[in-house]
């Protein structure tokens, strides 16, 4: 007598080459042509650290009509530090979402870049509180923690950059040399944060004050390497 089909093992039964599975998930579900998750969990992170900057700012509670006065002039140190980490946030995140309009492609290396990006925004809040505090004193650590947060911000805003050119994940309208120009052009705010660093072991109570330069510096290399007569030609060779 023909013994039944034993057909419980096709659903058990262990892939013939588990390789091949482990190369499939990572080919099908680590990459993919829509960034649409990735930039609303990025809008979410960006706004969430700009509304933890307000709750610094705060006037203590019953207080006579003649001391509100004093206790405004008390935060203007706070005012400074908040009004100094919207805009890091803020041009940070125009910055971010410039770039996504034409990173049109996804991998998990961009992700992960992505997230590093994240966690320096998310942290921007405690190095702004303690600049708010302690900014302008004989200590170089406040000056020294909130540069190194903003030079992280933007440098992994470039890598990101980099990352997914050579990673051709970009829309075709991006050639080199519009690449090289967006890349050199973040430069400034990096260096200048990075630079301070040092300089507030030195001066603790002015480092601070060479954050100011970003501006002459930004202007200065976006006409430096948008004049096509200096700028470096470096297109594609043109086909045989």
């Amino acid at each position: 007598m023909p013994q039944p089909e034993d057909t419980e093992d096709d659903d058990d039964a262990e892939p013939a080459n588990p390789g091949d599975l482990r190369s499939r998930s990572r080919s099908v579900l680590t990459r993919g042509t829509s960034t649409d998750r990735t930039v609303f969990f990025s809008d979410a992170v960006f706004a969430i650290a700009m509304t933890l900057l307000v709750l610094d700012l705060e006037v203590p509670d019953g207080l006579a009509p003649d001391q509100v006065g004093a206790a405004l002039v008390g935060q203007v140190s706070h005012f400074f530090s908040f009004a100094l980490s919207f805009a890091v946030i803020g041009s940070a995140w125009l910055n971010h979402h410039r770039k996504f309009s034409v990173i049109v492609r996804y991998d998990v290396r961009l992700q992960v870049l992505n997230l590093l990006l994240l966690f320096f925004v998310a942290l921007l809040p405690l190095p702004t509180s303690v600049l708010s505090e302690y900014g302008g004193t004989s200590s170089p650590w406040p000056v020294v923690v909130y540069a190194a947060v903003v030079a992280g911000v933007y440098s992994m805003l470039d890598v990101l950059w980099v990352y997914a050119w050579r990673a051709k994940l970009m829309a075709p309208t991006v050639d080199r040399d519009l690449y090289l120009y967006v890349f050199r052009g973040l430069l400034p705010v990096p260096l200048v944060f990075a630079v301070s660093i040092p300089v507030a072991f030195l001066m603790p109570g002015n480092a601070m004050y060479l954050w100011l330069l970003i501006i002459p510096a930004d202007l200065l290399f976006h006409r430096m390497f948008s004049t096509p007569g200096i700028r470096p030609r470096q297109g594609r060779a043109p086909a045989a």
